[in-house]
């Protein structure tokens, strides 16, 4: 006669290993080989989060050799310690060098011969002082840890040509640590050969925007760039459907590097065209021209602006376009926009309608209500 637990489906027996300690899970693959079979440990090492030092580099190595359980990561966070980097010189030759290793496992090992989803971030943990506080960490040493970590993580990802499938995230959701968006951009000439991120759909990425003067020429020139740059993506991932970029300007007048004020948007260096499903502007500072020309070559469905500075122009061209019947634009939340340093107030609407013309007015106050609307339903306003 089977065991009880021999009989229940692969499905049900992942629920109950959930909730078990790792010693009891080994406990109970021994009982039989029916539940080993059944207890494949995928769940437990589908997520990983992984410190990018040698110590944890060489235990993931070691991970996702040939039968081990590391071999079904599928969900991969790479994490730098901003604190460790201030006390210590990182050998970043040698964490290249593991992070590749571990890569090529993977691609050879894993099921999938890819991740789903690659997330990069930056923690601050570190031994306490004598009082039992923590020194503080600049904006600049989390930027320059942040670095480091894409440097060492997209090195590793070319060298191994690991795929990554779903998702992208580039510290997001990383309060006060940003990625240089030059070094960001980067990635369109290291990866215009290689289909790693060929199949990528959601793309998440912080940026900073070191601008050499503070002033709107220089502001809305790097945002126009980034705008290029993205759309230049397309070819490195042309089934790309939810992009979610948030930008934050930094003066950096030690630099004597200054970019063209004259430059423009230029679609024709678009060769795939993408059909988003969502698109999150924030922090960005452009010309209105150059916004309206690059929402008309993204097609999102769902759009989030946040925090957006039109430097010269009005927003009256990009919201005719997103209430015309030719826009594919379904859903749209608009919040703390800016016309020429000025808050863009909305009028009240009159319907429903996601394709009612969106009315505004300029205000010195600032913006009481952001809008947002989707197709065949409500609007509510935050």
């Amino acid at each position: 006669m089977k065991r009880s637990l021999e009989v229940l489906p692969v499905e049900l027996v992942d629920q109950i290993v959930t909730l078990l300690e790792l010693r009891d899970i080994r406990s109970l693959r021994l009982t039989s080989r029916t539940l080993e079979s059944k207890i494949s440990h995928a769940k437990l090492f589908a997520h990983k989060h992984v410190e990018l030092d040698e110590e944890s580099l060489r235990s993931m190595v070691y991970m996702t050799s040939p039968g081990r359980a590391g071999s079904l990561l599928q969900h991969c966070t790479i994490v730098g310690n901003a604190r460790s980097d201030i006390s210590n010189t990182p050998d970043s030759d040698e964490h290249v060098r593991l992070l590749t290793e571990a890569f090529i496992n993977l691609k050879k090992h894993s099921p999938g011969a890819r991740l789903v989803s690659l997330r990069l971030s930056v923690i601050e943990r570190g031994r306490n002082s004598t009082d039992g506080i923590l020194g503080y960490i600049s904006r600049s040493d989390m930027s320059a840890t942040a670095l480091r970590i894409f440097d060492i993580t997209i090195t590793a990802l070319h060298a191994s040509e690991l795929p990554v499938d779903e998702h992208l995230n580039l510290f997001g959701g990383v309060s006060g640590c940003d990625l240089s968006s030059n070094a960001f951009l980067s990635i369109n000439q290291r990866f215009a050969s290689m289909p790693i991120f060929r199949a990528l759909k959601k793309l998440t990425v912080r940026l900073s925007l070191l601008i050499v003067r503070p002033d709107n020429s220089s502001q809305s020139t790097h945002g126009t760039l980034l705008l290029q740059g993205l759309l230049e993506m397309s070819v490195i991932m042309p089934e790309l459907e939810h992009l979610d970029i948030h930008c934050f300007y930094i003066a950096n007048r030690r630099s004597s590097a200054l970019v063209d004020s004259t430059v423009k948007l230029n679609r024709s260096n678009q060769s795939h065209v993408l059909h988003l499903k969502t698109c999150s502007l924030r922090g960005l500072c452009v010309l209105d021209n150059d916004l309206l020309e690059f929402l008309k070559a993204v097609h999102p469905v769902a759009l989030t602006m946040t925090y957006v500075w039109l430097i010269s122009g009005t927003w009256t061209s990009i919201f005719e376009y997103m209430t015309s019947s030719v826009s594919p634009i379904r859903y749209y939340h608009l919040n703390d926009l800016r016309e020429s340093k000025m808050l863009v107030h909305f009028d009240t609407r009159q319907t429903k309608e996601v394709k009612e013309v969106i009315r505004y007015r300029i205000a010195l106050r600032r913006a009481l209500l952001s809008m947002r609307m989707t197709v065949g339903g409500s609007r509510r306003d935050a």
